[in-house]
Order: C-alpha cells, then sequence, then structure tokens
C-alpha cells in the first residue's frame, strides 16, 4: 500500500513576527481566568508552526509529490516577490460561535493571484493563532468571554512558498517543509 503525506503549500513567517505572535498568544492567555485556561478552550498554534496557507492540497501519495512539487515551482516561476500587511488579530466566526482567533491579512491582489493559482478563488488571508473547542466557548456565559480585537500592523516581504508536510501528533501537528520555491527575481 502506497505510503501517503498530508500536504499544503504555504508563506512561512519571519522568525520576528513569529515571536511578536507567540508574545500576544501569552497575552491573552494572561487575560483569561482559571476557569477557562482548565477548560482548553484555545488550543494555541505552536510558535515555529505559524504561517499563512495559501492551499491545503491533504493526503497525497507518494507517487503524486513529484507532480505536486512540479506544479508548485511552475506558479513559483512565475511570480514576482511582494509585500503583505497585517491587519487585526481578532475571532474568525462563521457561526454564532467563533472557530478562531486570527491575524487578518489587508486585502492584497498579488496574494489572492497567487491563491487562485492554486484553485483558492475565495480566499481569505489570515495566520491563524488558535482553534477554539466550540462546544467549550458556547457553555461560557457571553458577558465573560475575552473580547479580542488587537491592530496588528506588519509588513511581510513574501519572497518565496513551501511545500509542507502536516504530520499529526497526540500533543499537536508538527510541519516540515518538504521544499522551498523562491519567487523569480
Amino acid at each position: 500500500m502506497e505510503k501517503t503525506k498530508r500536504l499544503f503549500v504555504a508563506i512561512n513567517l519571519p522568525i520576528d513576527l513569529k515571536r511578536e505572535l507567540f508574545d500576544i498568544q501569552k497575552e491573552i492567555t494572561s487575560q483569561l481566568d482559571e476557569d477557562f485556561i482548565k477548560a482548553d478552550v484555545f488550543k494555541w498554534v505552536a510558535m515555529e508552526n505559524l504561517h499563512l496557507t495559501l492551499k491545503f492540497i491533504g493526503e497525497v501519495g507518494d507517487s503524486q509529490i513529484e507532480k505536486i512539487i512540479a506544479n508548485v515551482l511552475k506558479i513559483s516561476q512565475q511570480q514576482k516577490s511582494f509585500e503583505i500587511k497585517t491587519d487585526t488579530i481578532c475571532y474568525y466566526t462563521t457561526k454564532q460561535c467563533p472557530q478562531l482567533i486570527w491575524l487578518t491579512i489587508e486585502k492584497n491582489k498579488d496574494l489572492e493571484n497567487l491563491a487562485k493559482n492554486f484553485g483558492e478563488n475565495n480566499f481569505l488571508g489570515h495566520i491563524t493563532l488558535a482553534r477554539i473547542k466550540e462546544w467549550i466557548f458556547k457553555k461560557i456565559d457571553p458577558q465573560e468571554r475575552l473580547v479580542i480585537e488587537k491592530d496588528f500592523d506588519y509588513k511581510i516581504q513574501v519572497n518565496s512558498i513551501e511545500l509542507m508536510e502536516s504530520i499529526l501528533k497526540k500533543t499537536g501537528p508538527e510541519y516540515k517543509i518538504i521544499k522551498s520555491f523562491a519567487f523569480k527575481k
């Protein structure tokens, strides 16, 4: 039976940005009451795993990886470097209850077009900081829920993309770069 890998294409972040975001995660945690922390409502993304996903590919057989690498290479060779700006750290909600704490990215044509090249037509550029256990969050009195709304301006120079593997473990996912692709000069 063929082995599979769980893949995605991402923009990795500068280490100083990862450190700043990690500090914000700690700051938010320090504002939570003890019951909220014990309930483990927020599943924080590890500092080393912070990234911006362009395309989640999913489970792929080893025999398909070379074809995916060729496709990502082709897209990267057509892309010039560009800059993106972060905007706001807030909850992401599609229903009544938030699913994430994320850092939004200002609208950016270069970023949107890059995502479209990977088949993402309704792309929402963001960096996930935490996943929320909705069923626990719903039990918390709305008056006691922490308000999260923080401006966060940071410029990121995007010169490359990475094909990443997500290895699921009991302690949380571990991300590994399979291959990095520099943009054309």
